[in-house]
């Protein structure tokens, strides 16, 4: 039984691996499959004024509470694999005291090294500007130009699915957190403490949301870790391309070596 913990991004939350997660409940029984309720998403609050850092590391430790003995495989998307590096610079240990065993971390299209030279978290650093975003992404008549946006072949995606994906966004009280949290000064005092581990960064090859470009400064930032660039892939591959997106993250959550 390989057990991995699953951390989704910002807004869309945790709808992106329903198509995933149908396939390997009823395909892997030898999966233990956790992702997190992390305050702030899917309709639940989250405190303004609050240590959020400690919070979502209380609540990681709340979904694998029955395991913590046991070693996990960690993945996270966007802005789930900057929590990740976050955790890993707490040395995976949690605000109780309790250390987890890690195995392996998958970081897809985090976010941090770019911070400084992509536009997008500068123009939504002012409150007034969340917001606005915000409602941009939730309104129905902007609908199809968020989905040409965000993804490759929208309609290849079920609709319903389609209509949870920006639904969660309306629900996501959280999204405006991460603009304080994840910031250029985070990321250098997070680099400096685990630019040495070995992780398993993974970025599409057409990615657009994450430039696929800026690999190269992860590349500089951490040494030590390996870098997989997946042909035709863009941000969303687990709601695009399902069969190729959890063949990987089998190989990614099951082989010995990624190598």
């Amino acid at each position: 039984m390989s057990n991995v913990l699953i951390l989704h991004g910002n807004g869309g939350s945790r709808t992106r691996f329903i198509p995933m997660l149908k396939k390997l409940i009823s395909e892997q029984p030898e999966l233990d499959l956790r992702i997190p309720s992390l305050s702030g998403f899917d309709g639940r609050p989250i405190p303004k004024k609050a240590d959020h850092w400690s919070l979502f590391m209380q609540e990681l430790e709340t979904t694998i509470a029955d395991k913590l003995s046991e070693p996990w495989i960690l993945y996270g998307h966007g802005i789930g694999g900057s929590i990740l590096l976050e955790f890993a610079a707490r040395d995976f240990t949690f605000p109780s005291g309790q250390r987890l065993s890690v195995s392996r971390t998958i970081l897809h299209a985090p976010i941090g090294a770019t911070l400084k030279l992509r536009k997008f978290p500068a123009l939504m650093k002012p409150p007034i500007m969340r917001e606005m975003g915000k409602w941009l992404l939730t309104r129905k008549m902007l609908r199809s130009l968020w989905e040409k946006r965000l993804f490759q072949a929208p309609a290849e995606i079920p609709q319903y699915l389609r209509d949870q994906f920006f639904r969660d966004y309306t629900q996501c009280d959280a999204f405006g957190v991460f603009f304080d949290i994840i910031t250029p000064a985070w990321y250098e005092d997070i680099r400096d403490k685990v630019s040495q581990k070995p992780f398993h960064f993974v970025w599409g090859e057409e990615e657009r949301v994450i430039n696929v470009g800026f690999v190269e400064h992860w590349r500089k930032d951490f040494p030590q870790s390996q870098f997989e660039i997946v042909p035709k892939w863009d941000h969303f591959p687990m709601l695009e391309q399902v069969e190729d997106f959890t063949a990987h993250f089998l190989r990614w959550t099951q082989s010995e070596t990624l190598a």
